[in-house]
């Protein structure tokens, strides 16, 4: 699917910012163009995130975690626009640790996307080295 810019999210639509199993190609991609949504750009969030892998999670998810004093790369994130009640859904769907919240981009922009609750990164391994989820599993090949 070709990106658009982030400002052209359609009338009565909800941009929300993925970096894991939804990521385009990944198992739960589907969840996103299922409904008609459409990417809308490919980024990353600004410094200050770190990112996890997920014990246990099926399929394979990331936790992603903002850490203010952390000046990170930025993460790799895909931005996908939903019709606002598909958006709901898809929140409704979301199983704790992760949840959505307010990330910044890369461009000070704020937007929806998942965020990982802080407990759950206990014990996990960090791959924020990787750039994002999809560096992380091209180097465990």
């Amino acid at each position: 699917l070709p990106a658009a810019p982030l400002g052209g999210v359609p009338d009565g639509w909800l941009p929300v910012a993925v970096v894991g199993a939804h990521l385009t190609g990944m198992p739960l991609n589907h969840e996103l163009t299922g409904p008609g949504g459409v990417r809308l750009a490919e980024t990353t969030t600004a410094p200050g995130y770190r990112l996890y892998a997920l014990p246990g999670t099926v399929p394979p998810k990331p936790g992603l975690i903002h850490d203010p004093a952390f000046a990170g790369p930025g993460i790799a994130v895909e931005v996908w626009a939903l019709p606002a009640a598909a958006f709901g859904a898809f929140v409704a769907r979301i199983p704790a640790p992760l949840g959505i919240g307010k990330l910044t981009l890369a461009d000070g922009s704020r937007v929806s996307g998942f965020l990982c609750e802080g407990h759950a990164v206990t014990g996990a391994r960090e791959i924020t080295g990787f750039g994002g989820w999809r560096g992380y599993l091209s180097a465990r090949v």
